[in-house]
């Protein structure tokens, strides 16, 4: 495959992505959504209080970022709380029914925080990712 040194616009991604192939597309938009998930479990993570229980950051550990199997043509990929006796307890932070009672919604705060920037990440992300695969593919 040939590819241009310089990538100057959405042409020229088109048709690298043709080039690559849809499978290879797929799998750049697949790590795309990943980061941009990943962002939102680190930003949710920072704004988690410790448990009082434990005095530890064991829920702020347990947030993560998931890949989904997606339908076709449909990418996915999830936080979640991955330890399962957290599980329960961050429901009550998020909608202030903890210990506290305060509402600290971590989740629904750093979705609000993502959204006036989700064209910068998303762009920085995708530009990340194709960088990276024109560089193996270059290496051929």
């Amino acid at each position: 495959m040939n590819f241009v040194a310089d990538v100057t616009g959405i042409a020229d991604i088109n048709r690298i992505l043709r080039e690559l192939a849809p499978r290879e597309a797929k799998n750049i938009m697949t790590a795309t959504v990943y980061d941009i998930t990943k962002t939102v479990a680190a930003d949710a993570a920072d704004r988690t209080p410790d448990d009082p229980s434990t005095g530890g950051a064991d829920l702020k550990s347990s947030i993560k970022a998931k890949r989904e199997r997606g339908t076709r043509g449909t990418i996915e990929a999830t936080v979640r709380v991955t330890n399962i006796n957290r599980n329960y307890f961050w429901r009550f932070l998020e909608y202030g029914q903890g210990p506290d009672k305060v509402e600290h919604a971590m989740f629904l705060k750093s979705l609000e925080g993502l959204r006036p920037d989700i064209d910068r990440i998303y762009a920085e992300a995708f530009v990340k990712k194709l960088v990276a695969r024109l560089a193996r593919a270059r290496k051929k």
